[in-house]
């Protein structure tokens, strides 16, 4: 079944880096294709952009057409790196979008219009006072993308070590979900699943009927009730995707005063390019410290973090 990832480009370091991780993960697997896109701004102006440029009833703002050949050129050289990369032409499509002030709601909205299944972002590792006075599409894309999964890369990612914290919630299983989704029958990976018990937390007590609507009644009480059941029904879902068992390893369950200290920790120890962790809705309650994938995002350096939820 065809996959289709939609990558921002820029012409930067950063989305170069992003093209990489692409061909680290996807190179020989052709059922994965990727849509290109780079963002100009038509003008300043607060008349909101079309959601489809080309049925804008207003005309281009003055440099709209230098703007829009410099981005056809990123586009170019970004395809033309994938094809160096091993990837085949056909697997690559493109286009250039007028994004008015806000890129990453351009971003967002254009893979929702072309059913992506995931985005992907190279992070330019602002400090969170930059963040505040230039905004970032990364972190904008973080708070109000709840639709489609968001994989955000940090700096060079050289190997496909993949690590999924886990902790019996429904988020935490969708993004395991994900996962089997993209690496369908993948035999060269390895996925670490991890629990770490933050002090003063809680377990997840065991709910199979919060997953009945997803999975079924017959596969959840199969799956999600025993004292295993944190690491059980995403071992089972990654199993039925094609993973091989032996590539799936549990790892000893640690203790930290801060979850997304644990997950970075681990990853490091363990050599993984990739953490894919799930995330609350937006309405949730995540306290005065942000969400676990808001805080291992701001640490995260050298790695992707796919946020699915």
């Amino acid at each position: 079944m065809e996959k289709k990832i939609f990558i921002a480009v820029d012409g930067s370091i950063y989305s170069s880096q992003s093209l990489e991780y692409t061909a680290l993960l996807f190179g020989d697997t052709p059922e994965i294709h990727f849509h290109l896109m780079t963002c100009i701004s038509s003008s300043e102006s607060i008349i909101p952009v079309a959601a489809d440029s080309r049925n804008s009833l207003f005309p281009d703002a003055p440099g709209t057409g230098e703007k829009r050949l410099t981005a056809q050129g990123f586009l170019q050289n970004a395809t033309d790196k994938l094809i160096r990369l091993q990837i085949a032409p056909e697997r690559i499509h493109s286009t250039v979008e007028m994004s008015g002030y806000n890129i990453g709601a351009a971003i967002q909205r254009q893979a929702e219009l072309l059913l992506m299944d995931s985005i992907l972002v190279g992070r330019r590792g602002l400090n969170t006072l930059s963040e505040m006075l230039l905004g970032s599409v990364s972190a904008t894309l973080l708070k109000s993308c709840h639709t489609i999964p968001l994989w955000i890369i940090d700096g060079e990612v050289s190997n496909r070590n993949f690590l999924a914290p886990v902790d019996g919630s429904l988020p935490s299983l969708l993004a395991i979900d994900h996962l089997t989704h993209i690496m369908e029958g993948r035999k060269d990976i390895t996925i670490f699943l991890f629990y770490c018990h933050r002090f003063l937390g809680r377990k997840n007590e065991a709910n199979p009927e919060s997953f009945y609507h997803i999975w079924g009644k017959e596969w959840c009480d199969i799956h999600l009730t025993d004292d295993d059941h944190l690491f059980r029904g995403p071992t089972q879902l990654l199993i039925e995707a094609g993973i091989p068992e032996g590539n799936i390893i549990i790892l000893p369950e640690v203790s930290d005063l801060e979850s997304a200290h644990g997950i970075l920790r681990q990853a490091d120890k363990h050599q993984c390019g990739t953490i894919v962790i799930g995330r609350r809705g937006d309405g949730t309650a995540k306290g005065i410290l942000g969400g676990v994938s808001d805080r291992t995002l701001k640490r995260a350096q050298n790695l992707a973090l796919w946020v699915v939820g």
